[in-house]
């Protein structure tokens, strides 16, 4: 069953829906002076040949993955869109997974100084994640997201069935995005993660319950003072995972979800060796495992490459003073910790 709802706060409006009424209102939303942006592995679903066809002078079609968020990527698009035509009330439409999501959401906050957005996520990992927040980014060759911008979608449009199309691989790595929530805040996700009784509304559970964790962190652009609200706990996981991500340039041998994995076992050992995190990490590896996630790190991490990782942790987001905001994990959930990076680096000799 299609949960037909808003989950709104005070700035974030999200609907979810089903694929009929999605077509209804876009059809009757869209105007001549929009632009959409269409990941080109979606353009052979119905609704999206339709409205490619209909819009075809104001579509941009895209292969959605880490390499199209670049400068030159960028400064392309940016002339194309200038080129066919917006105004201020001019919209653009994204449809497709996070690295879709956080161009369009970038290129909507530097077209004429800010045009609205509307996100359809298609992807489990964008649904839960990318697209709750106002995040937009493009990549720097230093780092992941970089360059970018706070930039809420007028409008988040979430149809679970988009999830049917997806390949195996894609949905496992959405749920590596509902692990790490079920982790930094314990509570409804857990139980419905351990125990998947109900099967029919078990998408629809996950991806509600998982906005509201997000939203819980991301009321407002303002970072909060409590160690435990602040939005950098969102980042459990993503220290680790993205410094693997980039050293491995992006490319397809290991996807985004499947990083944050790793990287989420990988604090949790941080965890576990500062002494906050006193439970077993077994139940954790296995609902890894069970999402069809990588649980073996050892082509990723090893003691050959713990420098070069450090290096690439040097020009996160979360960096400050030679301190790297870490998130560890005790038995209430995620709260951030300063960790030199020398300390790091000699916790990580010692894990593994």
């Amino acid at each position: 069953m299609i949960i037909k709802k808003k989950i709104n706060n005070e700035k974030h409006i999200i609907h979810l829906t089903n694929i009929r009424e999605l077509e209804k209102h876009l059809f009757k939303e869209i105007s001549n002076l929009d632009i959409l942006i269409i990941d080109r592995s979606l353009i052979s679903i119905r609704l999206l040949k339709k409205i490619s066809k209909k819009f075809q002078d104001r579509t941009l079609v895209l292969l959605g993955n880490e390499k199209i968020k670049s400068l030159n990527n960028y400064e392309n698009i940016i002339e194309k869109i200038i080129k066919m035509g917006i105004q201020r009330k001019s919209k653009i439409y994204s449809f497709g997974g996070g690295t879709i999501g956080d161009l369009s959401g970038f290129l909507a906050s530097t077209l004429l100084r800010g045009i609205d957005h509307i996100m359809i996520p298609t992807s489990l990992l964008a649904m839960v994640d990318s697209s709750i927040g106002g995040k937009t980014g493009i990549n720097s060759e230093y780092g992941k997201n970089l360059i970018g911008s706070f930039y809420l979608p007028k409008r988040v449009i979430i149809c679970p069935e988009f999830i049917n199309t997806l390949p195996k691989r894609e949905v496992a790595c959405g749920f590596a995005e509902v692990i790490k929530y079920s982790i930094i805040k314990p509570g409804s996700l857990n139980k419905i993660l351990y125990n998947q009784e109900d099967i029919i509304n078990f998408l629809s559970l996950i991806i509600e319950n998982s906005i509201k964790t997000k939203l819980s962190y991301v009321s407002d652009f303002k970072e909060k003072s409590s160690l435990r609200s602040s939005r950098a706990v969102l980042n459990f996981g993503h220290t680790i995972g993205h410094a693997i991500e980039n050293s491995n340039s992006y490319n397809s041998s290991i996807k985004h979800g499947e990083a944050i994995a790793i990287g989420i076992i990988i604090e949790l050992k941080i965890s576990q060796h500062l002494g906050y995190y006193k439970k077993s990490l077994d139940p954790i590896i296995k609902m890894i495992r069970n999402f069809g996630l990588p649980t073996d790190y050892s082509k990723y991490i090893s003691k050959n490459n713990i420098k070069e990782l450090i290096n690439k942790m040097k020009f996160d987001k979360k960096v400050n003073d030679g301190n790297v905001s870490f998130i560890c994990i005790d038995n209430k959930g995620g709260f951030v910790k300063d960790i030199t990076f020398k300390n790091l680096e000699t916790i990580l000799l010692q894990i593994i």
